[in-house]
Order: C-alpha cells, then sequence, then structure tokens
C-alpha cells in the first residue's frame, strides 16, 4: 500500500509541475511608420517559427513615444517599494 500512496504522490507533484502549458501572449507595441514594412515582415516570420504574433500598430514616433510615458508614469503611480 505504501508503494502505491508513493506513486500516487509523485504523480500529483509532477502533474503540478508539468500540468499546465502556459503559452506566450502575442506582442503589442505602437511607434513610427518608417519602420512598419520591416517590422511586419519580421512579425511574420517570428509567427511562423514560435506562434507567437506580434502587433504593431505604426502610430508615429511621438505617439510611441506619449505611451510610453504615460505607462511609465502610470507604473510609477501604482509601485509600491519591496519590503
Amino acid at each position: 500500500m505504501h508503494a502505491k500512496n508513493l506513486a500516487a504522490a509523485a504523480l500529483a507533484v509532477a502533474g503540478f509541475a508539468f500540468g499546465p502549458i502556459v503559452h506566450a501572449a502575442d506582442i503589442t507595441g505602437a511607434g513610427a511608420t518608417f519602420p512598419f514594412p520591416i517590422y511586419s515582415k519580421w512579425a511574420d516570420a517570428y509567427k511562423t517559427k514560435t506562434g507567437v504574433g506580434m502587433n504593431y500598430q505604426s502610430i508615429g514616433s511621438g505617439g510611441g513615444i506619449k505611451q510610453i510615458q504615460s505607462t511609465c508614469r502610470s507604473n510609477r503611480r501604482n509601485w509600491t517599494s519591496p519590503a
């Protein structure tokens, strides 16, 4: 009986360790319009190789900078110092 319990425990541990398979989310970005064509080609090749999609919005470099600054300010407000 002890061997059955040990085997069951080992399977449970393996299930927790290897059970959930996590897939990466698509990558999203925005910025300059000039490099959009090459980014698009790279994104297609990357998705073919990895299965991870990329979404790049060519909104202009100024728009990309504003988004980064907005995110940085937002993260700073929500940031808490580690203990």
